[in-house]
């Protein structure tokens, strides 16, 4: 006998179910980054027009964070600032680390 979905006789809820739950909400959260992505345009783009607004949302962001460090902002909305550029950083390194090296001049 259970005291209604998920819940048994002892006030515990089942943790099947919530395995269930935690797959549709992550289901549900890739799709709405694949949405974000594609509404940022940032879907079917080349890897220089990708690495193009990198650059340009980390100078967005850097002007953003000194702003809030000026104005002497929440320290939450600084953390999130700081923390989206180390993202965006960390993109950027990726994207170069996996960029295709210059053809190399041959000598004639």
């Amino acid at each position: 006998m259970t005291n209604g979905p998920g819940v048994g006789l002892s006030g515990r809820v089942s943790r099947m179910r919530f395995k269930a739950v935690d797959r549709s909400d992550d289901e549900i959260e890739e799709q709405r980054a694949w949405r974000v992505l594609s509404e940022a345009g940032l879907v079917d783009i080349g890897l220089d027009e990708f690495a193009e607004r990198i650059r340009d949302v980390k100078h967005i962001v850097i002007t953003r964070l000194r702003e809030l460090v000026e104005f002497n902002a929440a320290v939450q909305e600084r953390e999130s600032a700081a923390y989206a550029l180390g993202t965006l950083k960390g993109l950027e390194l990726k994207l170069l680390a996996n960029a295709p090296a210059p053809p190399v001049p041959s000598e004639k």
